[in-house]
């Protein structure tokens, strides 16, 4: 494709989209303002005879439509767009104030509020209208009908004047990507020859034609980033071959449980919790965070296979299981499902809630006695502090082998 099809065919649908947008908010902003001033015309004149009859005292607002029809008849003129003025009494007695130039009967239904606008509607003849209705005080209401047809005129007027808008928009997005694409096709051109003049080892033409800065430039960023990829590959071909030379079925094994089964530093139900899996641990080793609301548990165990990867995927799937259903039943029956279906061989947990949450650091772990024995220890010399930041001591210091989990009262 060429250059200049391509910048046509990204600048001129967006110019459009541009103009196309721009008009619709103003269309939709117009229609909708116009709609609210067509309801609060009709509602004002609705309200205004209703108001004007209830403060006279009459034993029938029919009678009173009749001695004061003419006033109502002359006020309704000023109304731009009233096509029916009404007044219902209580017995559902219709009384023409400035009759409809169209059939319409307002209905006898009582505004439920004292007073209501309808939504947009369709006379028999499809011209649409807004009508709205004003209660009287002896019982009753006023129906106004205001033509919305001119409204739509306008809309529609307006309209036309945004495809305009919008055909404008696309001509000169035309003109400029036309422009634009040309001056662009020549300082490619003048930089292609400066590029070719460079590996052929001729002189270098004249640059004083490059009027952008960019295409200036472009000649010798090329040459820049070419060395830079040698380079980068070069180094990265350099780091492949020395991981190569160190990596074994172990440490790959080892980079791939630590990518599954990461630290934990978190908090729930209120205690802050950290979990870390220290040393020479096993490779079915796993810890399983479950909470329902306010309560929470922390279950860390060992599953064994016949194989490192086997037991991995066993330690994920028990994890995966006691996440999602430690709190459907009971502790005993979930552990011991556990341990049959997941071939666990050791497992420990702690529970609690935001009520219970414990206001010292309590740790559980699955070591050897003599290293959980150091760690109690150290943790009952120490009660303060983060989990985190306990046992990140307790690794430094011990250098242990298994699971080390401690939860204390959040900061």
């Amino acid at each position: 494709m060429r250059l200049r099809n391509i910048i046509l065919a990204a600048s001129v649908p967006l110019l459009m989209l541009l103009a196309a947008i721009n008009g619709a908010l103003l269309y939709f902003q117009s229609k909708a303002e116009m709609l609210r001033g067509i309801d609060n015309r009709a509602l004002a004149a609705a309200v205004t005879a209703a108001e004007f009859l209830s403060s006279i005292d009459h034993a029938s607002p029919v009678d009173v439509a009749s001695e004061r029809r003419d006033a109502l008849a002359a006020a309704a003129r000023h109304v731009d767009g009233l096509d029916g003025y009404y007044l219902v009494d209580g017995a559902g007695n219709i009384v023409a104030l400035a009759p409809a130039t169209r059939r319409w009967v307002p209905g006898r239904d009582q505004p439920p509020s004292g007073r209501r606008v309808t939504p947009l509607m369709r006379d028999p003849d499809g011209r649409r209208y807004v009508a709205a209705q004003a209660r009287l005080a002896s019982g009753g209401f006023v129906a106004a009908r205001i033509d919305a047809e001119p409204m739509f005129q306008q809309l529609d007027a307006l309209l036309r004047r945004i495809l305009v808008g919008v055909a404008f928009a696309a001509m000169i997005g035309i003109v400029a990507g036309w422009y634009v694409a040309g001056r662009i096709r020549k300082e490619l051109a003048a930089s292609r020859a400066i590029i070719d003049a460079i590996d052929g080892g001729l002189p270098l033409p004249d640059t004083d034609a490059l009027r952008i800065a960019e295409a200036a430039d472009l000649a010798a960023a090329l040459r820049l980033l070419d060395a830079g990829r040698n380079a980068a590959i070069s180094a990265l071909d350099q780091s492949l071959a020395r991981e190569d030379e160190g990596r074994d079925e172990a440490s790959a094994f080892a980079s791939l449980r630590r990518a599954h089964v990461p630290p934990i530093d978190t908090a729930l139900a209120g205690a802050a919790i950290a979990v870390r899996f220290c040393g020479n641990v096993t490779p079915g080793s796993f810890a399983a965070l479950c909470h329902s609301g306010d309560k929470a548990a922390l279950v860390i165990g060992e599953c064994s296979a016949t194989t490192p990867i086997d037991a991995l995927a066993m330690a994920l799937s028990a994890r995966r299981f006691l996440e999602n259903g430690w709190w459907d039943m009971p502790e005993r029956p979930i552990c011991d499902i556990v341990r049959s279906a997941f071939n666990v061989t050791r497992m420990a947990h702690m529970t609690w809630s935001a009520e219970t949450r414990p206001g010292k650091l309590v740790l559980t772990c699955l070591a050897d006695d003599a290293t959980a024995s150091a760690a109690e220890t150290y943790i009952a010399a120490t009660p303060d502090g983060s989990p985190r930041a306990a046992l990140d001591r307790i690794a430094a210091l011990l250098k242990p082998d298994g699971v080390f989990a401690l939860i204390g009262p959040a900061d």
